[in-house]
């Protein structure tokens, strides 16, 4: 079945791999596809998808949500197997049935979310499941650890880069997590090494150094496919991008010979295209002392695996952005469950409005004017499996109109629903479909129609567009906008760095449980931001 190639030529399912090499400059294909094609149920997640990824190369695959990236990985790793179509290992059709073929192969994929066992040190972790072993006597053998050490320093020291291998995974920085997994990868006989959103959860300093171990890897003859919605990176970092959109590579191109701007337009469809939107600051009229949020010497003990909080102070105003910028897991989540509610803190203050709410539950700090919108929209945001109207009036469905006399009012309740989807453009096909019909960012936007619905004079709101594609980013940065424009505040909690800066007028930064800095947006940087973040972390590379 004919896809569009890298060239803008065709390829069928039935041209041989020497075929589908010729047709892409003569290059070695290490990894590769023809003509797959996956369908679930009424969904047909990829149609017809070609890929050619060189030897030695570092491959980009990018588009919206729902644009079928993630079923391709699976089945190039195995996890998944296509309806039709081939797959190309070193210019050979393979057939990989599983996982395990993948890794004989030597196909390896790090995940969004890492596989590492927190408890145990990075040095188990390392070996988990290949454990090089010695006799000791007869049948007899142990764990050779002096030779896991060895092969794992030997490896660290082939990507220039250092580890502590006596450290437990959990207290491991993210970043060196992340080293861990390449090298365990590559242990195991990893040369096809794909990576799924790669950068997420990591400072700009990490992030280089990623990218640095990265091109290392390429130049030792690694090839690299990733996924990233970051066009920046793309840019930086790829030899060739693949846009896929609606389950169908639509554009494929050396990245020298391409802009952002122009794989932005293919992954979104030129009709589709986002507005430009204006990034003025809040404009002045709301006073200093219009305080909505004060946080006051607010500290917790750590719990299980909670962080701990020290000395948290933070003040908000109204008509204004206040940005929270930190490393994944530096308290930020547990400061997020203390303003709403969901956790006691063990000293400090919380004032809403000048009401002490410190010890009060979620449901009195909606009543006294606090919306939220929670990182984890599928588990703590939505009930996935209850309707669209459901969802988008819940908190609500005690007060009147949709609530007469104690009883719901149908009528009432439909019409609430469809005024609050339509506010914010929400795109959905019946009231009554279960929100899980929707995609992520129609789901996010209707998490944020209901909360501000309740007209708060707070918004807290973390992680708003993690999943969304660049039409829904758009969408919420531009209803955060008018939301501070019309005079309420907001305390925006992302590792974004780009989205702190477009959107805040003040960002605090948390490193170690503690606020470590805080800055003026229009007085800071990037690298500015991303210094602060990594106190906690120094002499842990």
């Amino acid at each position: 079945m004919p896809a569009a190639n890298a060239a803008g030529g065709r390829w069928a399912e039935n041209m041989t791999a020497a075929e589908i090499n010729a047709n892409d400059q003569d290059v070695t294909i290490r990894l590769g596809a023809a003509g797959l094609n996956k369908r679930y149920g009424n969904v047909q997640a990829n149609r017809d998808v070609s890929l050619a990824v060189g030897s030695g190369e570092f491959h980009a695959i990018v588009g919206e949500n729902g644009a079928g990236k993630s079923t391709l990985m699976r089945i190039l790793q195995g996890i998944e197997q296509a309806d039709s179509g081939s797959i190309i290992v070193d210019d050979q059709p393979a057939n990989l049935s599983g996982p395990q073929q993948a890794f004989s192969l030597g196909i390896g994929m790090v995940h969004q979310e890492f596989m590492l066992a927190p408890d145990l040190t990075l040095l188990e972790n390392l070996v988990l499941g290949e454990e090089p072993l010695k006799t000791v006597a007869g049948p007899f053998a142990r764990i050779d650890w002096d030779e896991a050490r060895l092969s794992g320093n030997a490896l660290a020291e082939q990507a220039a880069i250092k580890i502590d291998w006596s450290r437990r995974a959990g207290s491991t920085p993210v970043h060196v997590r992340q080293f861990v997994e390449i090298i365990r990868l590559l242990r195991r006989g990893t040369r096809i090494l794909i990576l799924d959103e790669p950068t997420a959860v990591l400072a700009p300093q990490q992030v280089d150094d990623l990218f640095s171990l990265l091109r290392s890897l390429r130049e030792q003859g690694t090839t690299i496919l990733f996924i990233s919605h970051k066009l920046n990176e793309v840019m930086a970092l790829a030899d060739r991008v693949t846009v896929m959109r609606r389950g169908e590579v639509c554009f494929s191109e050396s990245v020298k010979n391409t802009s952002a701007e122009e794989i932005a337009s293919h992954m979104i469809g030129h009709e589709h295209s986002p507005q430009q939107q204006t990034k003025k600051r809040s404009s002045g009229k709301f006073q200093a002392e219009d305080k909505v949020l004060e946080v006051r010497n607010l500290s917790i003990a750590a719990i299980e695996k909670s962080h701990p909080l020290d000395d948290i102070n933070i003040a908000l105003s109204r008509g204004e952005i206040a940005g929270i910028a930190g490393v994944s897991g530096n308290g930020q989540h547990e400061l997020i469950e203390c303003l709403v509610g969901l956790r006691a803190p063990g000293s400090g203050a919380v004032l809403l409005s000048g009401q002490d709410v410190t010890y009060a539950d979620n449901g009195y700090r909606r009543q006294l004017g606090m919306g939220y919108v929670s990182a984890d929209r599928r588990h703590e945001g939505l009930a996935l499996d209850a309707s669209i109207e459901a969802n988008v009036v819940a908190g609500s469905h005690r007060a009147a109109p949709v609530c007469n006399g104690g009883f719901l009012d149908r009528k009432a309740m439909r019409k609430s629903a469809g005024d609050r989807l339509q506010s914010l453009d929400v795109r959905y096909g019946g009231l009554t479909n279960p929100v899980s019909s929707l995609s992520g960012g129609n789901q996010q936007k209707l998490v944020f129609a209901r909360e501000i619905a309740i007209k708060p004079d707070l918004l807290v709101v973390s992680q708003p567009t993690r999943g969304v594609d660049l039409v829904g980013i758009a969408a919420i940065h531009d209803i955060l906008r008018r939301y501070r424009d019309d005079g309420g505040a907001v305390l925006l909690v992302s590792e974004e760095l780009d989205e702190l800066l477009d959107l805040s007028d003040r960002i605090y930064v948390m490193a170690d449980g503690r606020i470590v800095g805080e800055r003026k947006t229009s007085e800071t940087s990037i690298a500015d931001i991303g210094n602060l973040m990594l106190i906690q972390e120094a002499g842990h590379a």
